[in-house]
């Protein structure tokens, strides 16, 4: 009895200390509609949520008034969205993306890593009549990573020779 009593915890104890080091990728990206909020540069100064500022402008927008007018299209509903369908081979989802930058509906596939966080996205278009759509579609292009949760969502893009971020909350 006292050996079948030890035994059992022995089995028990590596289901108690196992760690699981990879995301979660299934219940970061489905199942919800996803809302840029921002443009990070560097992964941390927000270009949005900052005011227009010429000699730090990341070259969006060539003025305040275009930079207001594309804050009232991020603004509304369904501007500036994504969605995420797909299926779990292993480490790595893939699948279908959808959404809208400011003027332009895409569609599109992707893919991202579990363990390394990689992340690459290939949207239908690449062209938006606002400069912050642009830049959207731009940063899903050229897409190298991400990191996030089941509410927040970084996905990181190489612009030129800067790391720039997209950031993103569930659409509520």
């Amino acid at each position: 009895m006292k050996n079948r009593c030890l035994f059992i915890l022995l089995c028990i104890l590596p289901m108690l200390c196992g760690c699981n080091e990879s995301d979660d990728v299934v219940r970061i990206f489905t199942g919800k509609t996803w809302k840029l909020t921002d443009v990070l540069d560097g992964g941390t100064y927000p270009i949005i949520g900052n005011s227009y500022d010429a000699s730090s402008n990341p070259g969006y927008w060539s003025s305040n008034e275009a930079k207001e007018a594309s804050i009232k299209l991020l603004e509304a509903e369904n501007n500036f969205t994504i969605t995420f369908t797909g299926v779990l081979t292993n480490k790595t989802i893939s699948g279908g993306i959808s959404g809208r930058a400011a003027s332009t509906s895409f569609t599109g596939s992707w893919s991202a890593d579990a363990e390394s966080n990689y992340f690459t996205a290939k949207p239908s278009s690449t062209s938006d009549n606002d400069a912050l759509g642009r830049a959207f579609l731009n940063g899903l292009n050229n897409a190298t990573s991400y990191k996030g949760d089941e509410n927040n969502l970084y996905i990181y893009f190489k612009e030129g020779q800067r790391t720039r971020c997209l950031l993103f909350h569930v659409q509520e």
